[in-house]
């Protein structure tokens, strides 16, 4: 597992590489996917090269792709290992020329994340972790380990756009905001304790919190769903998330400052 960790950062930088030529276009190539979800030149440019990278790296590792056919579960139901991807988590951030965009890359093993790197093109930041190997940020070719804030006042992770009542109404507790664009960076400074929650109202894919998973749990935090349950990978014919939250430090009281809900699929 930890021989896969450098090949697959260079990869993401390299995608983020990619995606970075196209943020310098006038055109994008923005359409709506069938979901309703925006796609450009850039998401499917970032997704060319995590998919051949991945299988010169790993090329009996079967990939699952947010820029590719999901197969019917009863194909991939018995998947020991596989790759999840996003190649850019943050597509509207993208549009909007935010700079809050990222490229996602996790490795599942028996239905749990054990890998993953997100990588911030705008920034040249890459975070990083492996199971029980800690969590790491790398910046200007320096890596450093990173964790989770110890508690003091509350600070929210939330999204640029998503209006503050979405979650405040599930917060039983005074918080400071900081503002960011894309699921899987607001996970990252939740990681290296810049923030110490965030709670995502309304869909997302199983590829949104894969990589974030990982980070978060190495760096002492967790995330689950909007019940305070387990998220799950590769078991259901859909890989849509439920809502979920993303809490770092273990010693706030996590189940009286947040009331649980739940989202219809």
């Amino acid at each position: 597992m930890n021989d896969f960790l450098e090949p697959c950062i260079r990869l993401a930088e390299q995608a983020g590489d990619a995606i970075m030529a196209i943020y310098q276009q006038d055109d994008i190539g923005a359409e709506q996917k069938s979901d309703h979800t925006p796609v450009t030149k850039a998401d499917l440019a970032s997704n060319d090269v995590l998919m051949a990278g991945l299988k010169v790296i790993a090329p009996d590792i079967p990939i699952m792709s947010e820029e590719t056919p999901i197969p019917a579960l009863a194909d991939r139901k018995d998947w020991q290992r596989y790759w999840l991807l996003d190649p850019m988590d943050g597509t509207g951030e993208f549009i909007l020329e935010s700079g809050d965009f990222a490229v996602n890359i996790a490795l599942v093993e028996n239905n749990r994340p054990v890998l993953g790197v997100i990588h911030w093109p705008a920034k040249q930041v890459t975070y990083f972790a492996s199971y029980q190997n800690g969590a790491f940020k790398r910046e200007n070719g320096q890596d450093q380990q990173i964790s989770v804030a110890t508690p003091d006042n509350l600070t929210l992770a939330v999204s640029r756009r998503q209006k503050i009542e979405a979650v405040s109404q599930y917060l039983n507790t005074q918080f400071a905001t900081v503002a960011l664009g894309s699921c899987s960076l607001k996970a990252c400074i939740i990681a290296e304790g810049k923030a110490d929650c965030f709670l995502r109202i309304g869909p997302t894919g199983e590829w949104d919190t894969g990589a974030s998973q990982v980070i978060v749990e190495e760096a002492g935090g967790c995330i689950t769903d909007a019940e305070f349950n387990p998220l799950t990978y590769n078991q259901r014919e859909s890989t849509e998330n439920p809502d979920f939250i993303v809490m770092g430090h273990p010693d706030w009281e996590w189940q009286k400052m947040i009331s649980p809900h739940q989202r219809a699929f």
